[in-house]
């Protein structure tokens, strides 16, 4: 392959989907976990011989070409969306325009923005830079966590780790990353969700 970058997701049959209609055809078969996983192993390796950084779950990179966009993304980092329906984030707000190209156009010409917003609480926050940063290769800041959310939440984080660092699903970094083993790579949305917070 001579290419810089490569998303590789696997593919869910969503009720509504064109793939989801083939699977009810009976026009091609679901893909069983246990060759899922033996599938997306091999991709690592391959790429991984290739010379490709497997920088993100899904994503691989050569020569540090990641995806600037997504890493903003996962990285937490404040980004601005201009136009119809853009997202934008800035650290404990989100905002989305007005999806109607109609109303953004008057609303610009107007000097005026329409767009709502989302205020995220200190839990949200946390939680989202769980869901996010685990998936990358810097994982989660540990340091960040207890600067941004508070000792009690970076010792959540420590406590619901814990078992999984056990086992071999995370592993620590430089005495502060919590990241995905490649074998925690396969039960990340289990990871994840133990590591988020709920209220009770």
């Amino acid at each position: 392959l001579n290419v810089e970058h490569i998303s590789a997701y696997h593919l869910t049959y969503e009720e509504g989907t064109r793939i989801y209609e083939l699977l009810q055809a009976h026009r091609i078969r679901e893909v069983d976990e246990e060759s899922s996983v033996r599938f997306f192993s091999t991709l690592i390796d391959t790429l991984g011989s290739a010379g490709y950084e497997h920088y993100e779950i899904s994503n691989f990179c050569r020569s540090d070409m990641y995806s600037r966009h997504n890493t903003s993304y996962w990285k937490g980092i404040p980004y601005l969306g201009c136009g119809p329906s853009a997202h934008s984030f800035n650290t404990d707000t989100r905002e989305w325009n007005v999806a109607s190209l109609e109303k953004y156009i008057h609303a610009i010409e107007n000097n005026q923005r329409l767009f709502e917003q989302e205020h995220l609480d200190r839990t949200t926050c946390y939680n989202e830079c769980i869901m996010t940063s685990i998936r990358t290769r810097w994982g989660v800041p540990l340091n960040d966590i207890e600067q941004k959310f508070g000792k009690e939440l970076w010792q959540y984080c420590i406590d619901m780790a814990r078992p999984h660092l056990d086992c071999g699903n995370l592993e620590i970094y430089d005495n502060n990353r919590l990241c995905l083993s490649r074998k925690g790579i396969f039960v990340s949305d289990g990871i994840i969700s133990d590591l988020m917070f709920v209220e009770e």
